[in-house]
């Protein structure tokens, strides 16, 4: 666990509101700092949510999340509220109306969305650790292109209370760490006691998600993948692309639906002018038919099965986190939309199933890249202790 003073200057534009909050004066986080993202309350406070109609149309906290106060009495120090993606409804880390924080890792390329603030504050050392939220990647996007650890819980394991919704069904507090053990320590405060046994000798690659990744990707994942072949079998299976393609469409579907049930209220009565990208996806919100959302959960339901049942015989899937280093600032709209596209794709197989999910940084020469596992429904602590197979020298402080 690293809880050194951050020998970068300032927090990367991650933290929106600066706080001093002491834990607990003992405790397994004792020594440790740790931000939250914009959308989880803490008392005293207004959640913003990364707008400010939002902010100027809510009251402060009453109370903090009960995720934080868990934190506080472990003994952790809350150091700040941090920057998102507008209403969390993107995956890249800008902002149209709070800025962009600086990704501590590549600082030419987008930190990653919606959990930006946290990820970057983690990435530059201001906060040993960080909560965010994850709802279609935005804890797994921001882990990677910022080249940290990133954990996506099992749908419904830690209490989203004292959380702003985007997409209930879909919605987790996830966090972040620049090291494994930081990460599990967190995760072992946080998560419930795993059910069931998990099969250790068996992980499934999917060929499919690596179908599009950029060579270097490729490149990284080699020395990860042998360490993972060291310790247990690998198969390969392939979901068939109309099982992705099926996925996809109803996925969006079913996000959109939920959005736009959660803030299609508040967004008729204030008529907040969103920033490009939130804008169009709140008017397909505003636009999906519950006929849509209905089919999207008969296929989940139907899905659901195909997928539960791989894990009857094997501790997780092996994927990339994203299939490409994050975007350049200076990307085109278009090259952005399709890099967004490309990412819930592969996104989606834990958000849909409700699966956890961590982000695992690979050491490379340029910009960060990361190999994700991805495990059965309520295995979490079982998922985290597996992922010690993938050699902390292969990634962790890789970019630090």
């Amino acid at each position: 666990m690293d809880s050194t003073e951050p020998d970068m200057p300032g927090d990367f534009g991650a933290i929106s509101v600066p706080l001093d909050i002491a834990g607990s004066p003992c405790g397994p986080l004792c020594g440790t700092r740790f931000a939250v993202k914009e959308n989880i309350e803490v008392a005293g406070t207004v959640s913003s949510n990364g707008n400010p109609v939002w902010a100027a149309s809510h009251p402060p906290a009453a109370l903090n999340a009960p995720v934080i106060d868990r934190l506080l009495a472990a003994g952790g120090r809350l150091v700040g509220k941090a920057h998102m993606d507008e209403m969390a409804y993107s995956l890249l880390g800008a902002n149209a109306h709070y800025g962009t924080p600086v990704n501590p890792a590549a600082k030419d390329r987008h930190p990653g969305g919606s959990s930006s603030g946290p990820a970057a504050a983690v990435a530059a050392g201001f906060a040993d650790f960080a909560l965010g939220t994850d709802t279609a990647g935005s804890c797994r996007a921001p882990a990677a292109f910022c080249g940290i650890y990133g954990f996506r819980p099992s749908w419904g394991a830690v209490s989203l209370c004292g959380a702003v919704p985007l997409a209930p069904t879909l919605d987790t507090i996830g966090w972040f760490a620049r090291d494994l053990n930081t990460l599990a320590l967190v995760s072992g405060i946080l998560l419930p006691n795993d059910v069931g046994p998990v099969a250790e000798n068996n992980a499934i690659t999917l060929p499919e998600a690596f179908a599009g990744a950029e060579p270097a990707l490729i490149e990284a994942s080699t020395p990860a993948l042998a360490a993972l072949h060291e310790h247990c079998a690998i198969r390969e299976i392939l979901l068939g692309e109309e099982f992705w393609s099926e996925a996809l469409a109803h996925f969006r579907n079913l996000q959109a639906f939920e959005v736009w049930e959660a803030h299609g209220t508040w967004v008729k009565a204030n008529k907040p002018q969103f920033g490009p990208g939130v804008k169009e996806r709140f008017e397909f919100a505003a636009s999906v038919s519950l006929e849509a959302k209905r089919a999207a959960d008969v296929f989940r339901a139907e899905a659901r099965k195909k997928v539960d049942s791989l894990f009857e015989d094997a501790a997780c899937f092996v994927l990339p986190t994203a299939p490409f280093a994050a975007p350049l600032l200076s990307a085109s709209a278009a090259e952005l939309d399709s890099k967004r596209r490309q990412m819930v794709r592969l996104f989606l197989l834990a958000s849909f199933f409700g699966l956890p999910q961590v982000s695992i940084p690979l050491r490379t020469p340029g910009a960060p890249l990361a190999l994700s596992l991805t495990g059965r429904r309520w295995a979490d602590r079982a998922l985290l202790q597996f992922a010690r197979h993938v050699p902390a020298s292969l990634g962790e402080a890789a970019h630090l």
